[in-house]
């Protein structure tokens, strides 16, 4: 084994021994968890629905785009 891997082992022994002792540790690791995940999806709400982020100019774009031909043809169509 890699002493890399053995690491990791002794490190997650040691949280699970510290979480089996004291039930407080628990509740703390899934709270740092919940942290961690709102963060993570705030993160690309700002990412998708920044102003001045090209992708989604050019997404939002193109359905604007189709919307206005959409609407075209149906205006030429109710005038014939």
């Amino acid at each position: 084994m890699d002493p890399i891997q053995s690491s990791i082992l002794i490190f997650f022994s040691i949280i699970i021994y510290i979480i089996i002792v004291d039930k407080n540790v628990e509740d703390f690791l899934i709270l740092l968890l919940k942290i961690g995940k709102v963060n993570l999806e705030r993160l690309v709400w700002m990412i998708r629905f920044h102003p001045r982020n090209p992708i989604t100019n050019f997404i939002q774009a193109r359905k604007y785009e189709k919307l206005a031909k959409d609407l075209h043809n149906e205006m030429v169509k109710t005038d014939d």
